[in-house]
């Protein structure tokens, strides 16, 4: 029986080689868990290590005859061969007692990797194989590095060293190969050097890489400045952690960024940092989503209200990813005026649009709006829902399609 199955597994993988029909995208997802079962069964009737990994071997093989004839758009086909592939290899590789064998199988692949789908074979090379072949493999790739013509490919191989050193933690041996990848040593570059040099635990070489950046340089600048914040508090250097946790901040208010600070300062401050903010934030006239956010996630209701009323007109219902959870969080509040408000930016936002196909979504809020003014005995400033309703049927009289969805 086990014969006559890896007979049907080879059977299937050559077909999967020879195949020439085109795998719509509408197909992707169905083949990707047909994949996923071959792999299934190669774990299944695999015997021993040495055969799991010869039959892995070979499914990464058909990746450039599946991806060379498929729209992937959303990476369901390619993430088969990316993360559950080599996770079947690393499965079986972790119980292989061939490293010389297994380390070549590993180079190959890596070498004939034209999707980029094979590099978390290298990314994960330290759970199957000693460090003493990892080594070998990185002279390997030194030699190939050296001999290529392509520039590309000459990245490839420095790029597979780069993740050996960092799971050897060997922040010397990744900054040679950065050097090598990018002889100028860009501003990635630099970031990726001091990111290799803190998870080694030298916190100081990490930070000299980073101030090795320009003040003036905004690139990767969230990225840069979160690395200096854990490098300087790591460092015990709470003078400039707290300076660079308030810009962190004050760059992209949130509850993740303000736990940043909060590390840095000290947790007792934690009120008085938010009633400030809050403060600050309803002092700006100009109406900013993140801080309005802010105020949401932290239920700050009686702020976020003031906030989104005072600046009703600035609401776009384009933002509907921010105003349709507001507007539903709001209304289990029971608060309804500004509940509404959100709503209307969101109903005038498909209208302003006219595109019919989202009428839907529009009828719904506007049968929303009639639910929530049974509840609304003042409108204060804002106007009526009536007289809200009659001016919407006066601005799209012509929108026959949503009234009659609206009516029916």
């Amino acid at each position: 029986m086990p014969d006559t199955t890896i007979r049907s597994i080879k059977s299937r993988l050559a077909g999967l080689k020879r195949g020439r029909r085109f795998i719509d995208y509408s197909e992707s997802g169905t083949f990707a868990r047909e994949l996923e079962g071959l792999l299934d069964d190669i774990d299944s009737v695999a015997e021993d290590p040495r055969q799991g990994i010869e039959l892995v071997a070979a499914f990464f093989r058909t990746d450039s005859a599946v991806l060379g004839r498929a729209d992937d758009s959303d990476g369901s086909i390619g993430n088969v061969y990316r993360i559950e592939a080599c996770e079947c290899l690393v499965h079986h590789a972790a119980h292989c007692n061939d490293n010389e064998w297994l380390s070549n199988v590993i180079m190959e692949l890596y070498a004939a990797d034209e999707f980029g789908v094979r590099s978390d074979l290298i990314a994960n090379a330290s759970r199957f194989l000693p460090e003493s072949y990892l080594r070998r493999m990185v002279d390997e790739f030194w030699s190939l590095g050296e001999k290529e013509a392509g520039e590309l490919k000459r990245h490839d191989w420095y790029l597979a060293i780069q993740s050996i050193a960092r799971q050897l933690k060997d922040p010397q041996l990744f900054e040679r190969a950065c050097r090598a990848k990018w002889p100028q040593l860009p501003t990635a570059g630099r970031l990726d050097i001091a990111e290799a040099y803190f998870e080694s635990g030298d916190s100081r070489l990490a930070l000299e890489w980073l101030d090795s950046v320009s003040s003036e340089e905004k690139f990767l600048l969230d990225e840069r400045e979160r690395l200096l914040l854990q490098a300087l508090l790591a460092l015990d250097d709470r003078v400039r952690g707290k300076e660079v946790a308030w810009r962190i901040f004050r760059r992209s208010r949130n509850q993740e960024t303000l736990s940043l600070l909060l590390d840095a300062v000290g947790a007792d401050e934690r009120q008085r940092i938010v009633d400030g903010e809050a403060a600050a934030i309803l002092q700006s006239p100009k109406l900013d989503y993140v801080d309005a956010s802010f105020l949401m996630e932290l239920e700050r209701f009686d702020d976020a209200e003031r906030y989104m009323v005072d600046r009703a007109t600035q609401l776009n219902g384009d933002y509907y990813y921010y105003l349709k959870p507001w507007a539903v969080a709001f209304e289990r509040q029971a608060r309804f005026i500004v509940a509404s408000i959100l709503y209307r930016a969101l109903l005038e936002s498909i209208l302003r649009r006219a595109k019919s196909k989202y009428y839907i979504h529009g009828v719904r809020y506007l049968r929303k709006l009639d639910d929530l003014a049974l509840h609304i005995e003042d409108w204060g400033e804002l106007g009526g829902h009536d007289d809200y309703k009659l001016g919407l049927r006066v601005q799209h009289k012509l929108k026959r399609s949503f009234w009659g969805r609206y009516d029916e």
